[in-house]
């Protein structure tokens, strides 16, 4: 949760913040989810922007959230975008 009020910038209610955080723990608790500490703070960066551009129903916000993370975070992904992943989100990352 507290990744996700960093990436709010304090611009989100708590309520609001809960809805993020669930959509966030059921993808990224998907098998074929890229759970690294880049993935995670991609994604997670991306939902706050979905949620501030207006997507803000629960559902629909989690049916997108999926196709994205999917198409985006796989484990499977290339190393070009594994590399630009990591580029953009990968500070202070211990170990992917």
């Amino acid at each position: 949760m507290e990744q996700l009020k960093r990436l709010a910038q304090g611009r989100l209610s708590q309520s609001q913040l809960n809805i993020i955080k669930q959509v966030f723990d059921t993808a990224t608790a998907q098998d074929w989810f890229d759970d690294t500490h880049y993935s995670r703070e991609g994604f997670a960066g991306g939902l706050v922007g979905l949620f501030r551009c207006g997507i803000v129903n629960p559902m629909q916000l989690e049916r997108i959230a999926m196709l994205w993370a999917f198409n985006d975070f796989p484990q499977n992904m290339s190393t070009t975008q594994r590399a630009k992943l990591r580029t953009l989100y990968g500070r202070g990352e211990g170990k992917s």
